[in-house]
């Protein structure tokens, strides 16, 4: 099978990318450093996050980039090889260059997310250690689907708004949860504004 192929299947299998609306970057190397981004790609020139008309429709895109990005930097980015340490007798492991500093990590979260709800986030999820960033060695994550999500616009001003999506759960369980969005306007930008790891 084709590596990016392969590597596309994988994404969609774990539920990383929705088909017919995501991209994998692969390199041509060999390996698990294959793998260099993952980006959610949807309406607008530049994806989810140059949406600054928002609606019930424009939300959900924005809402999935979003948890990309908190999924890529929750795992601790491309983190192959992995390097831990311990900390406090707890087991925290580097995360990977391209978001390794607290600089180039908070500018990755702003991708999606408000400076205020970047920063809460990497001051209360991440350790700074040695110059580098930083998390305890876990996985984090949940069963929903935000890629199937129905929007509820709360209300929308100039520069911020309060959405609430009715979320399904992943094939095979019924239900579905409820997840109140509040967003804000950046440089003509709507981001998310709230921390990632209270929102997913």
């Amino acid at each position: 099978m084709n590596k990016k192929w392969m590597l596309g299947s994988l994404a969609l299998s774990l539920g990383l990318l929705s088909a017919g609306s995501g991209v994998m970057a692969a390199s041509s190397s060999v390996g698990s450093s294959a793998i260099k981004n993952v980006a959610v790609i949807g309406t607008g020139k530049e994806g989810p996050a140059t949406i600054n008309n928002l609606t019930v429709k424009s939300v959900v895109p924005l809402v999935v980039h979003a948890r990309a990005i908190y999924f890529y930097t929750s795992r601790g980015g491309n983190f192959f090889p992995m390097e831990t340490f311990m900390y406090k007798a707890q087991e925290y492991r580097y995360l990977s260059n391209d978001i390794g500093t607290k600089a180039k990590l908070m500018n990755y979260i702003k991708k999606a997310y408000t400076h205020n709800a970047a920063a809460y986030y990497v001051q209360t999820q991440f350790l700074e250690h040695e110059g580098r960033m930083s998390q305890v060695n876990a996985d984090l994550g949940n069963s929903l689907m935000f890629e199937k999500a129905t929007a509820r616009m709360l209300s929308k001003t100039a520069t911020t708004a309060e959405f609430d999506l009715t979320v399904p759960y992943s094939s095979g369980q019924e239900g579905s949860e409820s997840v109140y969005v509040k967003l804000k306007k950046v440089n003509g930008y709507w981001r998310i504004d709230t921390s990632p790891d209270i929102l997913f």
